[in-house]
């Protein structure tokens, strides 16, 4: 009957220290840990989110899509992970705008893609393929405008072009304009 009594009493213990390990080091414990830490939480969010925005006729004019998109109340706007835009356009291939995140106005005028940017459109029938590389870009759609501060690098075939603040206006005709420390190479085949 004693040896009944302590084969019990461990058993217990046993099951008391492996439940308070389990409460102790489940991922759910650290995932509520770092929500609280941020200070503000997310009034909507959404995984593999998409958005396309039409124009009068029904046409897609742009497409926003990130692996992640929490909105935040107030002024705080939206913030994106691995957002990509991807504008469209009538005669020509449609414009992909990329980066690691992203950041959309509380008023959704202006997307701030953040950390390295690129910026892509494919050749096609009288359009040259054109390859932008830089950082923490603004665009501001309903302009079909977008600008930096930071260097940036615009290839085209064998022509390489870059300085120091870019403004661009992804619309027909193309404009394209480096603001400082302008560096170029122009090749003919």
């Amino acid at each position: 009957m004693f040896a009944e009594q302590y084969r019990n009493f461990f058993l217990l213990l046993l099951i008391f220290l492996i439940s308070m390990l389990a409460v102790n080091y489940m991922p759910q414990q650290e995932l509520d840990d770092k929500l609280v830490t941020t200070g503000q939480q997310a009034e909507h969010f959404a995984i593999n989110y998409s958005k396309i925005q039409m124009d009068e006729a029904g046409h897609a004019e742009s497409q926003l899509t990130a692996s992640y998109v929490a909105s935040y109340s107030g002024e705080a706007g939206t913030e994106l992970t691995n957002p990509v835009m991807t504008v469209y356009k009538k005669e020509a291939p449609p414009w992909i705008i990329r980066s690691k995140t992203g950041h959309v106005s509380a008023d959704g005028k202006i997307i701030s893609m953040q950390g390295l940017v690129f910026i892509d459109r494919v050749a096609a029938k009288n359009v040259r393929e054109i390859n932008l590389k830089t950082s923490n870009l603004r665009v501001v759609p309903e302009r079909s405008y977008a600008e930096t501060d930071d260097w940036a690098e615009v290839v085209s075939g064998l022509d390489r072009i870059s300085g120091v603040g870019m403004e661009l206006f992804y619309q027909d005709p193309l404009y394209i304009k480096l603001l400082a420390n302008i560096k170029g190479r122009h090749e003919y085949n």
